[in-house]
């Protein structure tokens, strides 16, 4: 089984939009994936379904069985460990769960996932918050590959150097080397100078570079709890995520 997490130091780049995308594009492509929502905010989750019963805080505190957890979406092959969305000030059990037992538990996502894997999924995606604290720390221990989202412009080319710098030092701390060679470019638009620039200085490094259009129909996707395939996108925002499943195979 092949574990992934989408992450980046900086809020509004689209992270949920692509982990959501990519599951989806692998599970149309006959993989049984699994998609785990580790933000305390539930958008990933807000996106697939409507209600369930048991969410990830509630696995990771041992409340309950992580296969009680697991529920189908409606695309098929997409599977989903929620998380209770919740506004600024609020409580779940996944925000009590960071704040409480993450620096205790290092090795909790490592031995989730080799649980998971004996459910026999094929891949398990990441969606995580904009943090970079020990309860990421956890889940970077767990994985096999990073795919970093960020926009084309200088405040997520800010993020994108503080989401390296920090994993340099988790990787010498805790010994872990997670494959870090896909950054997505989301919601790219030619028309802007600044936009072609950092392209193309992207292009100049070693990372495989996945431009995603700016696409309005994102919006209506979440509007009605749909994945962008299942609501229609522009070709070339459906070739960006057959492009990216590709490389993450």
């Amino acid at each position: 089984m092949k574990k992934i997490v989408i992450a980046i130091q900086k809020g509004g780049v689209g992270k949920t939009t692509v982990s959501v995308s990519l599951a989806a594009q692998l599970a149309m492509e006959g993989k049984k994936v699994l998609l785990i929502d580790a933000d305390s905010q539930g958008n990933s989750t807000s996106n697939l379904i409507e209600s369930f019963e048991y969410d990830l805080g509630e696995v990771l505190f041992g409340k309950v069985e992580v296969e009680k957890a697991i529920i189908p979406t409606t695309v098929p092959n997409l599977y989903l460990i929620p998380t209770l969305a919740i506004s600024d000030g609020d409580t779940n059990d996944l925000k009590l769960y960071r704040s409480m037992q993450a620096t205790r538990e290092p090795f909790i996502f490592v031995d989730l996932v080799n649980v998971i894997e004996n459910l026999g999924f094929d891949y398990c995606i990441f969606d995580t918050s904009p943090a970079f604290e020990a309860f990421e720390e956890n889940i970077l221990a767990a994985v096999d590959e990073i795919v970093v989202v960020v926009k084309a412009d200088g405040y997520s080319q800010d993020g994108l150097q503080i989401f390296r710098n920090n994993l340099k030092d988790c990787q010498k701390r805790k010994r872990i080397n997670p494959v870090f060679k896909t950054i997505v470019l989301n919601e790219v638009n030619k028309s802007y100078k600044l936009a072609n620039e950092i392209i193309e200085a992207l292009k100049n490094t070693d990372f495989n570079i996945v431009e995603i259009p700016q696409d309005q129909n994102f919006k209506s996707a979440t509007i009605f709890r749909k994945t962008i395939q299942q609501q229609g996108a522009k070709q070339n925002t459906l070739d960006a995520f057959k492009k990216l499943a590709d490389l993450v195979k």
